[in-house]
């Protein structure tokens, strides 16, 4: 490591992501713990951030080359992109919300470099909580209602239901299937506009503890007869399961939407990996084209929907991840322990560290990394 502690923040260059990891009063944290920060230039603008605000927060405004390579501790929001692989090396630090199980390329590139990744949506504190995965999780169920509430006018190619309650006409009907920091944000949001709001579960107990804490919503527990009735009646669907992968078993199948009403909305908020419990997903959404029709109803599966929000998106996981990332930076550095974020290594030396990616290298991928050190 460098002797002095530094730490850079990226601008994120994908196609579309204008979010960034640390806004200027999160620079200013960095500071007071003794490091200083390397700030790519434009790295906030999308969010409504300017460089000189960056270094009104004693920040150094860089180049890309500077913040990569000057650097042992490079902090961006989103994984890198092909175009970024060839920064990555055997002495860096690199944190993100990767999402690598979904991506073998980007793992295989991360073991060749010897990089050691942090991975944000696997930071875990002592007590089995994950963090740093709840705002952008709240978001988008959030956002999951409002895009299909957009799509459901006919002119979309919707049913021409309005989402949200008007006198004398029957409430649409909304069903979530999931109650984590998605569903429950999709199913309070649905139920702001007035929408009758349905929330499967399968485990009962839980399903009863989340009832207690969202009266006006029916809560069911998830069994095949009652899916099948909900999803038969809903304007809109949202799938909000924790884990989507290549060995989650179908729920929504194929015949089953095919019965839903013509024109209704289907929203996988979570975007697992493979065919997962929404098997019509045959492929994912974008911003630019959010929506696809299969079987007469609208799909919906946008990766990273939080990125159309980034003003929001970024004021809400800044100042949440900070302290986490002051704390690993304080490990590298001065060996203090980090224990919520050792539990998001992915990689380190060339090894996979972390068990789901282990396991999804299994069903997908698995040769990319095979010849990997």
């Amino acid at each position: 490591m460098a002797a002095s502690k530094r730490v850079s923040v990226l601008k994120e260059t994908r196609a579309g992501e204008k979010r960034v990891i640390a806004l200027p009063e999160q620079v200013r944290e960095f500071r007071n713990a003794g490091f200083d920060v390397l700030v790519e230039a434009d790295a906030g603008a999308g969010t409504g951030v300017l460089d000189r605000d960056y270094k009104a927060a004693g920040a150094e405004v860089v180049t890309t080359e500077q913040a990569w390579r000057e650097s042992d501790f490079v902090l961006k929001y989103k994984a890198p992109g092909p175009h970024e692989y060839q920064y990555l090396r055997e002495d860096l630090t690199l944190g993100a919300f990767f999402h690598a199980e979904g991506n073998p390329e980007l793992t295989a590139r991360l073991l060749e470099s010897g990089t050691r990744a942090y991975a944000y949506e696997f930071f875990k504190t002592p007590e089995g909580i994950f963090p740093l995965a709840v705002p952008d999780s709240e978001i988008s169920g959030k956002l999951a209602v409002l895009f299909a509430a957009y799509h459901l006018q006919s002119h979309l190619g919707g049913s021409g239901v309005l989402l949200a309650d008007v006198p004398y006409v029957r409430p649409p009907r909304v069903v979530v299937i999931g109650y984590g920091n998605a569903g429950a944000a999709a199913a309070r949001t649905a139920q702001a506009l007035g929408a009758d709001v349905v929330v499967l579960g399968t485990n009962r107990e839980r399903l009863r503890r989340y009832a207690a804490s969202a009266p006006g919503v029916r809560c069911r527990l998830n069994t095949p007869d009652v899916l099948e009735q909900e999803v038969e009646q809903a304007d809109l669907v949202v799938g909000a399961i924790l884990i989507s992968t290549y060995d989650t078993p179908p729920m929504i199948d194929e015949d089953l939407v095919r019965r839903m009403k013509a024109g209704s909305v289907i929203v996988d908020v979570t975007v697992g990996y493979g065919s997962g419990y929404l098997p019509t997903f045959h492929r994912e959404t974008t911003h630019t084209e959010p929506v696809y029709e299969r079987f007469g109803v609208l799909h919906c599966k946008i990766d990273a929907m939080p990125g159309s929000v980034p003003h929001t998106a970024a004021r809400a996981v800044s100042p949440l991840i900070t302290p986490y990332l002051i704390e690993l930076g304080n490990s590298l550095h001065e060996g203090i322990a980090a224990p919520t974020a050792d539990n998001g290594m992915i990689t380190e030396g060339g090894r996979m560290t972390h068990h789901e990616i282990r396991r999804h290298m299994v069903h997908d991928g698995g040769a990319a990394v095979a010849g990997a050190r």
